[in-house]
């Protein structure tokens, strides 16, 4: 993926939505990692200077099974992303979450925030 600077995301685009910030999980935990916090930051300013664009928060799962422990920990990693963005001044409104699945155990630790123009 691409990175964010002060004009805005670079990445790839997923139909209209294009890749803005992952945030990575540490094994079985759902809190934020300290050095992601400057994402979040990075990421409301964006947001307020956009007021039209909408933001969409998507946690990676491991596609190999439905177990529960496994989508209970995905939703509560989406879930803090979201709040902490909530906290720093995003309206809820703006922002919609979900769940994909994905090819490696690394990389189902992950969230990854999309963003669009809602155009």
């Amino acid at each position: 993926m691409g990175s964010v600077g002060a004009q805005g995301p670079i990445g790839s685009t997923q139909g209209r939505w294009t890749a803005y910030r992952d945030f990575w999980f540490a094994f079985g935990r759902s809190d934020m990692q300290q050095a992601d916090q400057y994402k979040v930051g990075e990421i409301t300013q964006y947001m307020n200077q956009n007021p039209s664009f909408r933001l969409s928060i998507d946690g990676s799962m491991d596609p190999r099974g439905t177990d529960p422990r496994s989508q209970d920990l995905t939703d509560r990693r989406v879930n803090t992303v979201r709040e902490a963005l909530i906290q720093a001044g995003v309206p809820a409104y703006r922002i919609q979450t979900g769940t994909f699945g994905d090819e490696g155990r690394r990389r189902d630790r992950r969230v990854e925030v999309l963003i669009s123009s809602g155009n």
